[in-house]
């Protein structure tokens, strides 16, 4: 499969966010990974202040006081539940992490460059709550400066 200039998928870039949504997404661009022989980042990002509201989408079950004092090892955590429920508790070859700080479409947008296909879970929230939220997958698709694949378990 070629994606830019006729290059072959040789880095795959995948944002999580600790769903199992997110974590379907991983396993799916582990699977590409393998057969390309390519490379994959597993990016998350946080901001302040923590969008409590978050956890319960993830199932986090943390002391909602404590959060904003640590959201980037919120941060840390859902990007480490997403590599073990995408490979197991070995630390696989040909994975990097990455927990920035800041919007996660920005985040990811701007990891995009380096990428040559980005790999994203589909949430599936309701237009009311996309409405309020805003949409990562929709951020990433208009501005992605690589190929997109959103993965719907």
């Amino acid at each position: 499969m070629s994606i830019k200039s006729g290059n072959a998928i040789k880095r795959i870039l995948v944002g999580v966010d600790g769903s199992e949504k997110s974590i379907a997404a991983l396993k799916w661009a582990r699977e590409l990974a393998s057969t390309n022989g390519a490379e994959v980042e597993v990016v998350t990002a946080w901001q302040t202040p923590f969008p409590t509201f978050e956890l319960v989408a993830i199932g986090l079950n943390l002391d909602v006081s404590e959060l904003n004092n640590r959201p980037e090892q919120i941060a840390q955590y859902r990007i480490e539940k997403s590599i073990v429920g995408a490979y197991g508790q070995a630390h696989p070859d040909g994975v990097t992490r990455s927990v920035e700080e800041g919007y996660p479409g920005l985040v990811i947008v701007e990891k995009s460059n380096e990428a040559d296909l980005l790999v994203l879970g589909y949430r599936g929230h309701s237009p009311v709550v996309e409405t309020l939220m805003g949409s990562v997958s929709m951020h990433c698709l208009a501005h992605s400066h690589c190929p997109v694949t959103i993965v719907k378990s």
